[in-house]
């Protein structure tokens, strides 16, 4: 199965590197691009426990980096689309439009 990754996903992803090496260490880097390579191998695998959000049943999403960032993503036929990298520290309305957004890009 072919994963890819939104625009908004690797914006979203390269903000979080950027605070990680303003704020943290490279240790955390590490464990977010270890935790990264295991979500594709148990997506490949077909063994992840996929998590929905009740309004946006199409959207699925993991935890990773420390249960610090919420991995979002839509399952298709032939192809997993990461949608956005959340930290979960941020401002959940920002989150609810962005999910409002891809959601309504995935029901066309």
């Amino acid at each position: 199965m072919k994963i890819t990754i939104s625009e908004t996903a690797r914006i979203s992803l390269e903000e979080i590197i950027d605070f990680l090496q303003a704020k943290w260490t490279a240790k955390e880097i590490a464990i977010l691009q270890t935790d990264i390579r295991k979500f594709r191998q148990t997506m490949i695998d077909d063994i992840l426990k996929h998590q929905s959000l009740e309004k946006f049943p199409n959207i699925k999403f993991t935890f990773i980096g420390k249960k610090q960032i919420k991995l979002f993503y839509e399952i298709k036929t032939d192809e997993i689309v990461i949608k956005l990298f959340w930290h979960c520290k941020k401002d959940p309305l920002q989150l609810k439009y962005l999910l409002n957004k891809y959601y309504k890009k995935s029901e066309v």
